[in-house]
């Protein structure tokens, strides 16, 4: 220990994760909006001015969530009426039938709207989406689903975002907000290519998120802990050298993320802080790797 220097008492990352990714400060809930980043060059919602679905795409903890949340709030923003079906458990809606049905049951609307609901009698979706466009007036619908059952193979989700995509643009060019997850990348490959072969493939706006980039990692470690003259207070490292040295282990893991990342710095910091040591270094950081491997 450097004379002077008192060991590291603090961590500045706590136990659970905080909502990472990026996020637009206009945004009122239901997310908290403490924690979120704002990243360069992550996606933006897309403009769906005819309706349809947003099918977002990528494997975990790269900000799916983040990124249906703004696009719910941003066109509930432009005039749309806001659903959010999010909370449900995975599976527990099944086609737009269905989801009309359970927006009737459980979501607080307002009294025309729920009254429009209450209209639609049809059982086959699309024209059970028009006799709802009618009722709505002009308006528009934004809704953001619950993710799909994990059961369902490729071929079936596309055709369910297809059923979705038909039955949103029949309801006032309304929009629906899929959230896919993956790990293997040949099962969203299925999924757009059985999208692409549809003739509606013009009414589903694909977003794939990628891994977060070095960059990336390096604002949300600078966000962290406090800045540039934080981070050369609390590590005895060069950041650069320190993703270089843990190339191997991100790698290794499927995803490139903030969970993992968020993980592995607070260990590193729980390591230096046993240790009495007054920053932390590069071991600290290896060790945590070896330990924790894939998030």
């Amino acid at each position: 220990m450097s004379a002077g220097a008192a060991p590291l008492a603090d961590n500045p990352f706590p136990v659970r994760p905080p909502d990472l990714g990026t996020h637009d400060p206009a945004c009122p809930g239901p997310e908290r909006q403490d924690g979120y980043i704002r990243f360069t060059g992550r996606p933006n919602p897309p403009d769906v001015a005819g309706g349809g679905v947003v099918l977002i795409g990528g494997r975990p903890h790269l900000g799916k969530s983040v990124l249906a949340h703004r696009c719910l709030h941003h066109y509930a923003a432009a005039g749309h009426v806001l659903v959010d079906l999010s909370g449900r458990a995975a599976g527990d809606i099944g086609g737009p039938v269905e989801c009309l049905a359970r927006m009737r049951d459980i979501c607080a609307l307002p009294d025309e709207v729920r009254a429009a609901l209450r209209e639609v009698r049809a059982a086959e979706p699309v024209e059970g989406h028009h006799e709802f466009g009618r009722a709505l007036g002009g308006r528009r619908l934004v809704v953001r689903l619950p993710r799909p059952d994990p059961s369902l193979r490729p071929p079936t989700i596309a055709a369910r975002v297809l059923e979705y995509a038909r039955a949103a643009a029949t309801a006032n060019a309304g929009v629906y907000l899929f959230e896919f997850p993956f790990w293997l990348e040949r099962d969203w490959g299925q999924v757009r290519e059985g999208i692409a072969r549809s003739a509606d493939e013009g009414l589903v706006t694909c977003i794939t998120l990628e891994p977060f980039s070095d960059r990336e990692l390096m604002e949300f470690l600078w966000a962290r802990v406090g800045g540039t003259d934080a981070l050369d207070e609390l590590f005895d490292l060069d950041p650069a050298v320190l993703l270089r040295s843990l190339a191997r282990h991100r790698a290794s893991l499927s995803p490139n993320n903030l969970t993992w990342f968020h993980v592995l710095c607070r260990q590193a910091f729980e390591a230096a802080i046993e240790s009495d040591a007054t920053k932390v270094a590069i071991h600290h950081y290896l060790a945590a790797a070896v330990r924790i491997g894939a998030p």
